[in-house]
């Protein structure tokens, strides 16, 4: 009867369920090693500079109506005039259209 209790404990019944546990256990202090380090806070934080330029571009895109490329900025930030993506002054007119024919009454 000793035999037997001692080939129950040795056979590989569980042992893919403990592999399992044990990659799960060694991916997730990985995962916790990698997202807590100086250096991930730092790209991917509340205040990474990752994120302030992609701010700054989707700003500036939807005030002005055209994406951001250097030397393309045709504002002064007047915001008391017409706006430059509104009204084109050389052909007078704007970027918005209309039907050609107005609506039924």
């Amino acid at each position: 009867m000793d035999n037997k209790r001692k080939n129950l404990f040795l056979n590989n019944s569980g042992q893919s369920a403990v592999e399992y546990i044990l990659l799960l256990s060694v991916i997730s202090v990985l995962t916790f090693s990698i997202v807590n380090s100086k250096r991930f806070k730092d790209f991917m934080g509340p205040d990474s500079s990752f994120f302030a330029a992609i701010r700054a571009r989707i700003e500036f895109t939807y005030r002005h109506g055209y994406d951001n490329v250097i030397g393309n900025d045709k504002t002064n930030n007047n915001y008391t005039r017409i706006h430059e993506t509104y009204y084109n002054s050389e052909l007078s007119t704007t970027r918005f259209f209309t039907g050609a024919d107005g609506y039924p009454q």
